[in-house]
């Protein structure tokens, strides 16, 4: 390949981490997913349709109300369907799920300019499984799908980086609530409705990451991004997801819009 990319070499260095980390906390870092070259091309489709060079329609909206979100860019540009950062995330992905050569099944960008005030409040990603909310104490598995959440520049605390309580995904979900937006909109934001009280968060690790490296967490992991209070950065994230359908065939009922996942 182009890239250089080796799947055999980058999982001999590192898959044997991530895996331990995604199963015993729930989330992992993944160093180095995308080249610089991989990364310049991102960013240059994602400021394509941030500014309008390739228009997304209704893909385009605000999550909540409050936060700029464009659903499936990879339908939208074909750099996000098929890309370096993709390919080695299948890779991983089919070992953290179980499933043989998975397919891209969604991505999101999420985009937050400086001084953003809003945060994407804790909350677990099975909490969309129902409409508006799936019901509080459900257990879903982990592993159900793994999402990678890919940094377009280098990102800290300040602005904004992924943040994980590790350890308690096997757990019953802790009550959550519509937070912002339509509560029978896709678009709706969920959050835990005490976090202090369900997460110890004094545990809370934050994963700044540098251009072009990860994060990955599963269903259940619980999650947080701050506000951007870079007063001259903005904050590019491009988010992408594997599933593993016999996993997802087990959630019985209603599964609302499990796909529309938040970070």
């Amino acid at each position: 390949m182009a890239d250089g990319f080796s799947s055999a070499q980058f999982q001999s260095k590192d898959l044997d981490k991530i895996s331990q980390s995604f199963e015993r906390d729930g989330f992992a870092v993944v160093e180095n997913l995308a080249s610089p070259d991989c990364v310049r091309r991102l960013k240059s489709a994602y400021d394509d349709i941030l500014e309008g060079r390739v228009p997304c329609g209704d893909l385009d909206r605000n999550l909540g109300g409050l936060t700029r979100q464009i659903m499936m860019p990879h339908l939208c540009h074909p750099d996000f369907a098929e890309n370096e950062a993709v390919r080695k995330a299948s890779e991983i992905a089919s070992v953290l799920i179980h499933q043989d050569k998975p397919d891209l099944m969604f991505s999101m960008a999420i985009y937050k300019p400086p001084q953003h005030p809003h945060e994407t409040p804790w909350h677990q990603d099975m909490a969309y499984a129902g409409r508006p909310v799936t019901d509080t104490g459900t257990i879903l598995p982990n592993d159900a799908i793994a999402q990678f959440w890919l940094a377009l520049d280098d990102i800290d605390a300040d602005m904004g980086c992924m943040e994980f309580v590790p350890g308690v995904q096997n757990q019953p979900m802790p009550e959550h609530f519509v937070s912002s937006g339509d509560p029978e909109d896709e678009g709706r934001l969920l959050a835990m409705t005490d976090p202090e009280r369900d997460l110890d968060l004094s545990r809370a690790i934050a994963c700044p990451l540098k251009a072009g490296s990860a994060t990955v967490h599963g269903y259940a992991a619980p999650h947080y991004t701050g506000p951007n209070r870079s007063e001259t950065r903005g904050r590019p994230a491009f988010i992408f997801s594997f599933a593993n359908p016999r996993a997802l065939a087990e959630i019985s009922g209603d599964r609302g819009d499990w796909e529309t996942r938040v970070g």
